[in-house]
């Protein structure tokens, strides 16, 4: 809670700073918006502090499933390609969690993927909710989500922070503050600058496809970084589930929307 809260924070400070003047009259939307990318960052951090960065990448990387079972909900049911596409990534999961899921001793790997899929509907949302209001030219920008969410939003994180007392709520080691300036700068403030103009110019399906590019990095930098070894069970499940989401880009699924 207090590393998101210090992120959005920072990226809030970095808007008002940067973007003194925003459209008004769409506070609501960047209220509701800014409030499921809040969501997003708090259940890909637990995520991310209970497993692999590659497999959490991977299950956040399913956001497409996502996106096709809300337009599913909405009345645009998936096509034949779809739904094999869709039985690929799934099976990829399945063969990926698997360990997780019969060693007891797993748990806390088990809850933070379940977490990374939580994160992964998050954002399938937040690209479909973005893409419906910019088709109404009603999506506000980045900074308008920002200026209007990620302040009151942070500042409760951080009061909640101080009132659970599990842990550290002020970064105070030089590395530790400087991690969470870059991760306030790169990783929330760019991104959601980012994700606003992609999700008001592109379909939710494309949108989210996109981002397929992050499970090769993760997994990278993990394995650089963190020494998290690759399993065969990671690689043949991973294998499976980009298989799968590529097969959907590759049949247009959800271009449309």
């Amino acid at each position: 809670m207090a590393l998101v809260a210090w992120r959005v924070l920072l990226a809030a400070l970095l808007f008002r700073l940067f973007f003194p003047r925003v459209r008004r009259g769409f506070t609501g939307a960047a209220w509701g918006l800014g409030s499921m990318l809040v969501a997003y960052y708090l259940a890909a951090v637990f995520a991310f502090q209970h497993a692999p960065v590659g497999e959490v990448s991977l299950c956040i990387g399913c956001a497409p499933l996502f996106v096709l079972l809300y337009q599913a909900l909405g009345g645009r049911f998936p096509l034949l390609g779809e739904l094999t596409a869709v039985t690929l990534t799934l099976t990829g999961l399945g063969v990926m969690l698997w360990p997780s899921m019969t060693d007891g001793s797993q748990t806390g790997v088990w809850v933070g993927l379940l977490s990374a899929l939580v994160a992964a509907a998050l954002t399938a949302g937040y690209a479909t909710a973005h893409r419906a209001l910019a088709l109404r030219a009603r999506s506000p920008s980045g900074a308008e989500v920002g200026r209007a969410a990620f302040l009151p939003l942070g500042l409760i994180l951080l009061l909640g922070a101080g009132f659970a007392g599990g842990g550290a709520v002020m970064p105070r080691q030089t590395l530790a503050v400087l991690a969470v300036l870059g991760l306030g700068v790169v990783s929330t403030a760019l991104p959601t600058l980012a994700v606003a103009v992609a999700s008001s110019r592109l379909p939710a399906f494309l949108n989210t496809l996109i981002r397929l590019t992050t499970p090769v990095f993760a997994t990278g930098f993990g394995w650089v970084f963190l020494h998290q070894q690759l399993t065969l069970w990671t690689l043949g499940g991973g294998a499976l589930i980009l298989c799968g989401l590529v097969v959907q880009g590759l049949g247009g699924g959800g271009r449309t929307i």
